[in-house]
């Protein structure tokens, strides 16, 4: 997504014309509705010079000249400068807004009028990843206890609604709560079905990972993120309003 993002909103900043490999365009076709960034394929007939390419946004000298952007990059703030377009650009498809409505109306408990927390809490490759990159333990219970009771003291008839790819820890350790729901805990969802659930949702808690930060892009409201310093998270943390870092 950052992927498709970064060419989206670089073409706008600079008036370039956007593309994106197929690749990446058969993947997000199968979850979001109508993007608008066309595949190489398009092109694929015109002759070009590898030349006339360069791979940073502050190489580019405004003359007859592209941007081939690398893999995993992340321009937040050029992204983020046009933050409810991009949200609009990444409409799921009905199918994905259905399903997730369905799971939120479940998670309510017929209690009308309620406000839901998406908490995202990622463990399984992340763990080992954290220690070997960043040199520091996973988040514990603690931030995501902390976190809900920031947003009980804010709002009334609240449903914090987890996704993860761990449903079993979670549903060990936070499935005693009146007000939590654990999606996927006996059959687990798909990743975009996933991602639909943090998106319907109104505020969002998440430890890291880019997939947690899309999550609550979409979602919009507030956003409570692990503070993780050397994290990309930190920096879109920074850039959008009512994102607040807790330890």
């Amino acid at each position: 997504m950052w992927e498709y993002a970064n060419v989206w909103a670089i073409a706008r900043r600079t008036g370039l014309e956007p593309y994106v490999p197929a690749c990446i365009r058969l993947k997000l076709d199968l979850v979001f509705e109508s993007l608008t960034v066309p595949t190489f394929e398009e092109i694929g007939h015109c002759p070009f010079s590898i030349n006339k390419f360069v791979k940073a946004v502050g190489a580019w000298n405004y003359t007859n000249q592209s941007i081939l952007l690398p893999t995993f990059t992340i321009h937040s703030e050029i992204v983020l400068t046009w933050v409810q377009d991009i949200i609009q650009e990444f409409t799921f498809k009905e199918r994905y807004i259905q399903k997730s409505e369905q799971i939120l109306l479940q998670a309510s408990k017929g209690i009308l009028n309620c406000t839901f927390v998406g908490v995202h809490i990622r463990r399984t490759d992340y763990i080992g990843y954290l220690l070997q990159k960043h040199r520091v333990q996973p988040a514990d219970t603690e931030f995501y206890m902390n976190s809900m009771k920031y947003y009980e003291k804010k709002y009334k008839n609240l449903v914090f609604v987890i996704v993860s790819d761990d449903p079993v820890w979670c549903q060990k350790k936070f499935g005693h709560m009146n007000n939590v729901f654990v999606v996927g805990k006996k059959v687990p969802n798909s990743a975009a079905l996933d991602l639909a659930i943090l998106a319907s949702c109104n505020h969002t808690i998440f430890d890291y990972g880019t997939y947690g930060t899309w999550g609550a892009i979409l979602a919009g409201g507030e956003t409570i993120y692990f503070n993780l310093t050397s994290h990309s998270t930190v920096r879109v943390g920074q850039l959008l309003p009512n994102w607040h870092a807790m330890s």
